[in-house]
C-alpha cells in the first residue's frame, strides 16, 4: 500500500507506556473462543433436549450474538494478535473462528488493512457499503427506516446487498482453493455429524439461520457505529488525511448484558484500535482509561455514551453531538507525517 494521504500523527500515550498494550494476547484470545464455544454449545443442547419453539428463536438469537463474537476474535487474528507467528495466528483464527463463517482470515485482513491505511478516504474500502447501497448507510436517517433495515436483517430479507459485499472478502493474497477446500471439509464433518445424531436441523436452524440473520444485524449495527453519523454525510470518503481519531466513534455501554451480546470483547472502543491496531480487543479498555487523561484525545474523540444516545446521533439531523463534529482535516492541525 502507497502511503497517498497525509498521515495524522499523535503521540497521546508515552511509547513506554504502550509497551505493556501491545502484542498478541494467545492464552486470553483461547480462552475467549472457548467460552464461545461452550456457549454454543450448550445452546444447542439444551435445544435439541428442549424442541420447543420458545426454546429454539431465543436460542437463535444467542447463537447470532456468539457468531458475531467470534467475527470479532477473528478480527484480531487479521491484525496478527493471535500468534507471534503467522502461521499459528492464521491457523488457529481460520480454523476456530473464521472458518466456521464461512470467510478466511487472509481475505478479511487484505481488505481491512486498507481501510486502516486509507480511513474516510475516496480509496478506503469501506467506502464500497456507500456506493453500493447508499440508502443503508447514509446517515442521519429515520428511527423507522432504521428499524426496518435492523428488521429486514433479523429476518433474513437483506441477503441480496450483505451478499454483494462478501465478495470483498475473498480477495485473498495465494488464491482461494485450499481456503474453499477446508471451509467446505469443515462444514461437511458438522453436517455429517449432525445427521449422524439425528440433528440435521441443529446446523440449519441453529447455526445457519442466526449466521445470516442475527450475526449480520449484529455486526451492522458495530459497522455503523465505528464510523458513521460523526459530521456532515458529505464529508465521508473525501477526506485527503487519514486521522483516525477524528473519523472514528467510541461507543461507551455501562450495561453488562448489552456488552455481552452486542459489544463483546471491548470492540466498540474503535478509536482506541485505530490508533493503536496493534493492541488485542482485551487491552482496549484499559488503553481507553489511560487515553482519557490526555488532553488532546478528551478535546478531539467522539465518544458516545451507551446504544440509545448512538440511535439518537444516527436519527437525529444534526444529532451528531460529541467533539469530533468534523471529519479529518476540520480541526486543529496536529503534527503530521
Amino acid at each position: 500500500m502507497r502511503n497517498q494521504y497525509e498521515r495524522v500523527n499523535r503521540d497521546l500515550i508515552p511509547k513506554k507506556e504502550l509497551r505493556r498494550f501491545v502484542g498478541p494476547s494467545t492464552g486470553h484470545w483461547l480462552g475467549a473462543v472457548a467460552f464461545e464455544w461452550a456457549i454454543i454449545a450448550a445452546t444447542m443442547w439444551v435445544c435439541n433436549a428442549l424442541p420447543h419453539w420458545w426454546v429454539w428463536a431465543p436460542a437463535v438469537f444467542l447463537i447470532g450474538t456468539r457468531q458475531h463474537a467470534l467475527g470479532v476474535l477473528a478480527h484480531d487474528g487479521s491484525h496478527h494478535l493471535v500468534a507471534r507467528s503467522l502461521f499459528w495466528n492464521d491457523l488457529l483464527s481460520n480454523y476456530l473462528t473464521a472458518y466456521p463463517m464461512t470467510f478466511t482470515v487472509q481475505g478479511f485482513r487484505s481488505t481491512h488493512m486498507k481501510h486502516h491505511w486509507y480511513l474516510e478516504t475516496p480509496a478506503d474500502p469501506s467506502k464500497l457499503t456507500i456506493d453500493h447501497h447508499p440508502q443503508e448507510w447514509t446517515f442521519p436517517m429515520s428511527k423507522w427506516k432504521f428499524a426496518g433495515m435492523l428488521l429486514r436483517d433479523l429476518t433474513g430479507l437483506s441477503q441480496k446487498s450483505s451478499a454483494s459485499l462478501l465478495k470483498y472478502l475473498w480477495d485473498i493474497p495465494g488464491g482461494i482453493a485450499r481456503h474453499i477446500v477446508s471451509i467446505v471439509a469443515l462444514h461437511g464433518f458438522f453436517i455429517a455429524l449432525c445427521a449422524f445424531t439425528g440433528h440435521v436441523w441443529t446446523y440449519v436452524l441453529l447455526w445457519l439461520l442466526p449466521l445470516f440473520t442475527v450475526a449480520i444485524a449484529c455486526y451492522r449495527v458495530r459497522a455503523i457505529a465505528e464510523h458513521s453519523g460523526i459530521g456532515p454525510q458529505e464529508g465521508r470518503y473525501a477526506s485527503t488525511s487519514v486521522d483516525s481519531l477524528l473519523a472514528t466513534r467510541t461507543t461507551v455501554s455501562s450495561n453488562p448484558l448489552v456488552q455481552f451480546l452486542f459489544a463483546p470483547y471491548n470492540i466498540t472502543y474503535h478509536i482506541e484500535h485505530h490508533l493503536y491496531p496493534y493492541v488485542p480487543v482485551f487491552r482496549l479498555r484499559a488503553l481507553h482509561r489511560e487515553l482519557r487523561d490526555n488532553g488532546e484525545y478528551a478535546e478531539h474523540a467522539h465518544l458516545t455514551r451507551g446504544y440509545r444516545e448512538l440511535f439518537r446521533e444516527l436519527t437525529t439531523p444534526g444529532g451528531q453531538a460529541g467533539p469530533a463534529q468534523a471529519r479529518p482535516g476540520a480541526a486543529p492541525p496536529p503534527v503530521t507525517s
